[in-house]
């Protein structure tokens, strides 16, 4: 393919890219029957890496019901909520998401009945730590029988509640053996993460086993799924890093997590610790102090939502970068302003602070959980204001270019990210993996989310062309 009319350091270039970019130049003459693209002076960059995202879940919200109703009082949320769920067409199962109970409450089996009492019904809370059903769910999905796992929320009488925390696996499971799970539409997904630019992702969920690589490489292979996948996941994986989640509600035991990690350590593999609050981080720097020693590579920090400054200069004198996700300030910023003190608010999703210190920070998104658009995660990260405007941490504002640089980056190389700020550009011989703007960079820095992508190649072939 030959790529004319791009803006490439200071000039228009033309691209000739397959597999990898075989030539650039101020004019090249297109070759017999070559395919040309006219990039109509749009900045070319590499393509786009999304170093923290959940792609099945992400790509099953993309048919799911949003949960998260801004109504203004909590009787006028529920009815809200109902009417939504009322109007979802066919009879069966209904896929709910991103409740959060400052607008509904703490919900349970019995509230669900009241809201959806005819057909099964399932929500999952922003966190996607927790999944809540209704009555009909509950029988359909047989809870009662895994009412000894911790996991499945029981009342007084050890009735479930309809609550199931961290066992997506679970309700995997039991909505297979039902007949009643749904296949994601990926393909969709997919194409939509090529719209924004974005040619390689790491799934970070700490479900995923060799199972779910086979799947996304049967996936990839197909067509269907057309980045490439850095795969993290469970104590199965036989390779890529080990997620562990930890919620501070539910820390384990520190010897059995750190005979994990040198379980994992042992196998070549690293460590990705989920990290959202202060007490969460702690727990896991005194984990890796007690775990055998890191052999090459890095381990990471996932989110670091609450990060001080005695914290962060432990993560740059260990090299543990920071996978955070500042586009939770512009879609949960105006709840977070409702509910955190002021202290916390100033210390939410650090980025200049922690750079400051010499901690690696790197912007993602988190999908579903977060805005998936690189470029609204972009924007927030050099504006820190929410979807409502208000301002959240002004001090720790950087600029689009910083905030663009972490999406840039292979993933190999986030432990380095920050010196390769300069350098990470097209060039001869880097694989055909490519991100076309409408603009040039500079038109649009300002305004990032405006910015727009004209076309994405991945491998050399088109997965997104704007004018098709």
């Amino acid at each position: 393919m030959l790529i004319q009319n791009a803006w490439l350091q200071g000039s228009l270039v033309d691209v000739r890219v397959d597999a990898i970019v075989q030539a650039i130049a101020p004019r090249l003459n297109a070759m017999p029957n070559e395919t040309v693209l006219d990039a109509g002076g749009g900045e070319i960059l590499p393509g786009l890496h999304d170093h923290h995202i959940h792609l099945f879940a992400a790509a099953a919200a993309q048919g799911s019901v949003s949960c998260n109703v801004s109504a203004g009082s909590l009787a006028k949320c529920r009815e809200a909520l109902v009417e939504r769920l009322a109007n979802v067409p066919g009879s069966g199962w209904i896929r709910g998401v991103d409740y959060h109970e400052q607008q509904l409450g703490v919900l349970d089996r019995w509230q669900l009945d009241e809201l959806c009492p005819h057909r099964p019904l399932r929500i999952q809370h922003r966190s996607g730590k927790l999944w809540v059903c209704n009555s009909m769910a509950v029988q359909a999905l047989d809870l009662g029988a895994f009412a000894h796992l911790d996991s499945v929320q029981g009342d007084a009488c050890g009735q479930p509640t309809g609550c199931i925390v961290r066992d997506d696996a679970l309700m995997a499971r039991q909505l297979d053996a039902i007949g009643a799970s749904t296949t994601p539409d990926m393909a969709a997904f997919s194409r939509q993460l090529a719209s924004l630019g974005i040619v390689a992702v790491t799934d970070t969920s700490a479900t995923n086993t060799q199972q779910s690589a086979a799947d996304l490489q049967r996936l990839h292979q197909d067509g269907v799924l057309l980045q490439q996948v850095s795969l993290m996941g469970d104590d199965s994986l036989e390779e890529g890093y080990l997620k562990v989640l930890l919620d501070e509600d539910r820390l384990p035991a520190l010897e059995k997590l750190v005979a994990r990690i040198n379980a994992a350590r042992s196998r070549g593999r690293n460590i990705a610790f989920h990290c959202v609050t202060h007490l969460e981080l702690v727990f896991a720097l005194a984990a890796l102090t007690e775990a055998a020693p890191i052999e090459q590579g890095f381990d990471r920090i996932e989110h670091g939502a609450v990060i001080e400054d005695a914290m962060a200069d432990e993560l740059a004198a260990r090299n543990l970068p920071v996978i955070t996700q500042p586009g939770f300030l512009y879609s949960k910023g105006d709840q977070y302003r409702a509910d955190l003190q002021q202290r916390e608010l100033q210390c939410l999703y650090r980025y200049a602070g922690l750079s400051a210190r010499g901690v690696t920070v790197v912007a993602s998104s988190d999908a579903p959980y977060g805005p998936v658009s690189p470029w609204q995660n972009i924007a927030t990260a050099a504006c820190r204001c929410s979807a409502g405007g208000v301002l959240l941490g002004a001090h720790e504002r950087v600029s689009s270019d910083q905030a663009l640089t972490g999406y840039l980056t292979p993933s190999a190389m986030l432990d380095q990210s920050r010196t390769l700020m300069q350098a990470r550009k097209v060039r001869l011989g880097m694989r055909g993996d490519l991100c076309i703007l409408q603009k040039r960079w500079a038109q649009g820095r300002d305004r990032p989310e405006t910015v727009g992508v004209r076309a994405t190649l991945i491998g050399g072939s088109v997965a997104f062309d704007s004018a098709h």
